[in-house]
């Protein structure tokens, strides 16, 4: 009898432990935290290439949407290991860590090691470095364009998909651009 009891005891357990987590492992991050931003990696559709490409991808609570930030398409640094997908993956989740640390509120460009890097950064006084570097840019990039496509999409003069494979210090209010780009339909 007590085997039976202790058998039905941990059946019982193990049944509210499963109802209780896999939901949350099911459910995706923006679903999971309705009322916070949140960055992930996505699949989407370009129209360019006819393909899907990774991309981070915000979800807005205020927006009731997500806004799309970055196509990761370049396959510039796969020799070394980051395939467009790892690109995605690890920038998105830098953009979510920078983002719950509150230190995503400004993107600005700059030079770590030579080379040229997007950065999250709390206020227009910073600086990129490797603390703060959210990507790396190819060689031959112009920082200041990648950022200035960011700024036009925030202003509404473009809605073009800022594709990373695409001087002055120029910053981009974060806050702002969440507000501002417009909201795409992400198909999970």
């Amino acid at each position: 009898m007590k085997l039976q009891s202790l058998s039905i005891f941990l059946g019982l357990t193990t049944l509210t432990l499963t109802m209780g987590i896999n939901p949350g492992l099911s459910q995706d991050n923006a679903s999971a935290q309705p009322n916070q931003v949140t960055f992930f990696c996505q699949e989407i559709f370009d129209p360019a290439s006819g393909e899907k490409v990774p991309a981070t991808i915000a979800w807005v609570p205020e927006r009731q949407g997500h806004i799309r930030f970055i196509g990761w398409k370049s396959e510039y640094f796969a020799k070394g290991g980051w395939t467009p997908q790892k690109r995605c993956q690890q920038v998105s989740r830098k953009f979510q860590n920078f983002y719950e640390a509150g230190r995503l509120n400004r993107l600005t460009t700059g030079k770590n090691q030579g080379n040229p890097v997007v950065c999250a950064v709390a206020s227009d006084e910073q600086t990129c470095n490797a603390n703060n570097q959210l990507f790396t840019l190819k060689n031959n990039s112009n920082p200041g364009l990648v950022l200035e496509q960011l700024v036009n999409i925030a202003q509404g003069k473009s809605s073009e998909l800022l594709w990373q494979s695409s001087g002055n210090s120029k910053y981009l209010n974060v806050g702002k651009y969440l507000q501002n780009a417009p909201l795409v339909n992400i198909k999970k």
